[in-house]
């Protein structure tokens, strides 16, 4: 399960602990915020590395509320596994065997 704390939030910043993931939720997540202008950084950090844990840090164009953007980039990052898995189950249900 995945437990999710908001720890900084500014105008244009925000911080977020992710208990419960590190790299396979991240890493996509991370290169979808940095894939949209909106964003000025985007990264994340593992502090343990037993440990669950990370830190997401989310920079947007002055402006701009790094909430919205961040909500944004999750929607399109569904979207996209949406289709993948569309695709999938139609190629393997395709499959003869």
């Amino acid at each position: 399960m995945v437990d999710i704390e908001v720890i900084k939030v500014s105008n244009n910043e925000i911080r977020v602990i992710v208990r419960g993931e590190t790299y396979t939720l991240l890493d996509p997540l991370v290169d979808e915020l940095n894939s949209l202008e909106e964003v000025e950084f985007a990264g994340y950090d593992v502090p343990h590395p037993l440990k669950e844990e990370s830190v997401l840090f989310l920079r947007v164009k002055e402006g701009l509320n790094p909430r919205d953007v961040l909500k944004e980039s999750l929607r399109r990052l569904m979207g996209k596994y949406e289709a993948l898995e569309r695709t999938f189950i139609e190629q393997v249900s395709g499959m003869k065997g």
